[in-house]
């Protein structure tokens, strides 16, 4: 799939170089010039409803944003997502991406889009963005770590992490993963299926470990034997890969629960390609949604939770208006896309 950084999709701007387009005049200059604060300055700017600016303060600083040249005090105001560490047309984030942009959108907020490595110049690229202060808050999405964190953490721009991290004292919003792959691997219970694998990523990612948690539990619930071996673990999230070792290996399964599209994906065609057929032989339930899912043959069916992404924009805004204490927010309620990778044992 082709990503092009410079094309527009409605309010999302995609940065170029990895950098956000830098403005001349801040909000920050507009307080300086004037001596207030900049969350009055921005107040005012975003049309925030509801503030207590006197209207004697708003014409000045609307005044003073004309004067200075601030190009973007008529503009929607923009909250920024930040993809860490993943490669930028990665289909599991650009569909996050677009969700989260539809949310920004109903609440009157444009959205910026920027890719972050993990090399000195991504960092100081970052940093750069989040000084100006043309983003009047971040979303931030990937392989999150300590770094990218305190890079954050000491811009003091209002912000949250969705998933990615339980790190304490951080707004982090969160899939309940346990919970997800809990519910998956009972639906593939329900359909007879007892030797079910999980084909999962790197298990210090707290998201794969929960999930492989919610997996053995269903499966102990329902009397059925915890096979260490059936649970495989690739770094590279790579489920054609999980599929060939299953096959080397001589592991027996009728169905799997993966930890993500990627995975799902990638499995599907590994069983393809050796005339297996899905779901007639072996049943795949993915976890997540993005574009693979419908483009897929079969169409995958995967649980998958939408949900987060609109509270983390809502609570984002509400922390850019008032300063929130720091708090991790679990999102247990999950839809479905049926698809067609599943279906009752036949074995």
């Amino acid at each position: 799939m082709t990503y092009n950084k410079s094309r527009y999709i409605t309010n999302v701007i995609y940065a170029s170089e990895g950098e956000f387009n830098i403005m001349s005049v801040t909000k920050r200059d507009i307080a300086d010039h004037l001596g207030i604060s900049r969350t009055a300055v921005s107040l005012v700017l975003n049309n925030s409803p509801n503030h207590t600016i006197s209207e004697e303060t708003r014409l000045k600083i609307l005044k003073a944003a004309k004067e200075l040249g601030y190009r973007d005090f008529a503009v929607t105001p923009k909250l920024g997502y930040i993809l860490y560490n993943r490669e930028p047309d990665d289909p599991r984030y650009m569909s996050d991406l677009k969700n989260i942009e539809d949310a920004a959108s109903k609440q009157g907020y444009g959205l910026m889009f920027m890719n972050v490595g993990t090399t000195a110049e991504d960092f100081e690229k970052l940093q750069r963005a989040l000084n100006n202060r043309e983003m009047d808050g971040v979303i931030v999405s990937g392989d999150i770590d300590d770094q990218v964190i305190d890079v954050i953490l000491r811009s003091e721009v209002p912000y949250y992490f969705l998933g990615g991290t339980e790190r304490e004292s951080l707004n982090v919003v969160l899939l309940d993963h346990r919970k997800l792959a809990y519910e998956a691997t009972n639906r593939l219970i329900s359909l007879g299926h007892q030797r079910i694998a999980c084909f999962t990523g790197r298990l210090g990612l707290q998201l794969h470990k929960r999930g492989v948690e919610g997996y053995r539990q269903a499966l102990e619930e329902a009397g059925i034997a915890y096979d260490q071996s059936l649970v495989q673990v690739s770094k590279e999230e790579d489920g054609y890969e999980l599929c060939s070792r299953m096959e080397d290996l001589e592991i027996p399964y009728t169905a799997a629960f993966c930890a993500n599209t990627i995975i799902q994906f990638g499995a599907l065609q590994q069983l393809k390609e050796r005339g297996i057929a899905v779901p007639g032989q072996i049943s795949l339930i993915g976890s997540g949604m993005s574009e693979l899912v419908k483009l897929s043959v079969p169409t995958l069916t995967t649980i998958y939770g939408e949900s987060e992404k609109g509270m983390v924009v809502s609570m984002l805004i509400e922390g850019i208006a008032r300063q929130r204490q720091p708090e991790i927010t679990f999102i247990g309620s999950f839809e479905w896309y049926e698809g067609s990778t599943i279906a009752e044992c036949r074995l």
